[in-house]
């Protein structure tokens, strides 16, 4: 049996200076580094997490409120007589959209017409899809699909419209709109199995003027390759035209019919300032512009400006259209001489100015005839 030294050196000990890898050595503490690194990670993956569980259950309220405010604007609107369903609604559009989607929906109302037993009429259409931005959800554009059917319960009469494109666009708050917007694309309405009115697109906006009442509107429409105008027949030529206008004392949009809503407008005082309305075809112009509204009898009163370029090829248009009588079309050179010289986009024109005063029609200060009441 043999004993080792206790003070002699192991054979496995470094010399003295040399460096001892990967060992650390007593009171060494360990790299921080990797925790580092670990955290750098954790931290943007986790505030990633939480904040998509706060814009979900953000959007899932939202989407909740948006479904109370569609059930309280169609309580609104059935307090104005106007009844709205769907056979299948569904809300959707999860993560950044609110989308709303109406199978068949329907729209009742009463009061369109006049005469006993008539105006009770309802409105279908295939399918509609509404889409709301969840940063911008006072913005809604909605798309129909085709083709949509108005049928008047005690008759059964019957118009249907159909297009490529029919978009909604509407601005509000707070349940009142601000301004709308439609257009319409390949556009086409029959009734009772004729044709009667096709365009190539048409566009309507709507909105209250700005610093006026809520009762004062704007309105501007345009239409492009419209033929077929009560007629019908491929031989009629297409017909564009355009207008802008503010109407003020516009009734309350609820239903009632024609004779109420005008009756309304009429006793508060309405007016309707033609700022510009124009309309052309087969190579001839007519513009107008003017401020007219409604006498007690419902008479026009007012004043309108015509500018006509081209007459005999517009008024011939016209009349194919079923928008003018024949005979205009023979008038047309002898109305023209009545005028004054003036110009429409660069073509020579004739202007006239017509005033309407208790019942009469002026042609400046030439009596022409008289005018009975609108309605």
């Amino acid at each position: 049996m043999s004993f080792s030294d206790p003070h002699a050196e192991p054979a496995s000990t470094p010399a003295q200076g040399t460096p001892t890898q990967g060992i650390p050595g007593p009171g060494t503490p360990l790299d921080p580094a990797p925790r580092r690194r670990r955290w750098l990670i954790t931290l943007p993956v986790a505030f990633i997490v939480l904040l998509a569980i706060g814009w979900s259950g953000m959007w899932f309220y939202a989407s909740g409120r948006v479904g109370e405010e569609v059930d309280g604007w169609i309580a609104a609107e059935a307090a104005h007589g106007r009844i709205w369903t769907c056979t299948n609604r569904e809300l959707g559009g999860f993560p950044f959209r609110f989308e709303l989607i109406c199978d068949s929906p329907t729209l009742a109302f009463a009061g369109a017409t006049v005469g006993a037993g008539s105006g009770q009429w309802t409105a279908t259409a295939q399918r509609v899809h509404a889409v709301a931005q969840v940063w911008n959800p006072g913005h809604i554009i909605a798309e129909f699909q085709g083709p949509a059917r108005l049928v008047e319960a005690s008759t059964g009469r019957e118009a249907v419209a159909d297009w490529s494109l029919l978009q909604l666009s509407g601005v509000g708050s707070g349940g009142r709109p601000e301004r709308v917007s439609v257009v319409a694309k390949d556009y086409q309405l029959s009734a009772e199995g004729t044709t009667v009115l096709t365009a190539r697109e048409a566009v309507l906006h709507v909105r209250h003027h700005p610093g006026e009442a809520d009762s004062t509107l704007d309105i501007a429409t345009a239409v492009k390759g419209a033929k077929g105008l009560f007629v019908g027949g491929a031989a009629v030529p297409e017909i564009d035209g355009e207008m802008q206008a503010t109407v003020t004392e516009v009734p309350a949009f609820r239903a009632m019919t024609p004779l109420e809503r005008v009756t309304q407008w009429q006793q508060a005082g309405g007016q309707v300032k033609l700022l510009e309305a124009q309309l052309s075809a087969a190579g001839g112009v007519i513009s107008a512009s003017g401020t007219f509204g409604l006498d007690p009898q419902r008479r026009l009163d007012g004043t309108l400006d015509l500018s006509v370029a081209n007459a005999p090829a517009l008024f011939g248009a016209l009349s194919g259209a079923g928008l003018m009588p024949d005979f205009m079309v023979n008038l047309a050179p002898a109305m023209m001489a009545m005028g004054s010289p003036t110009t429409i986009d660069g073509q020579p024109a004739n202007s006239f100015r017509f005033g309407f005063r208790r019942g009469q029609v002026l042609l400046g200060m030439i009596p022409l005839g008289k005018v009975g009441p609108v309605f």
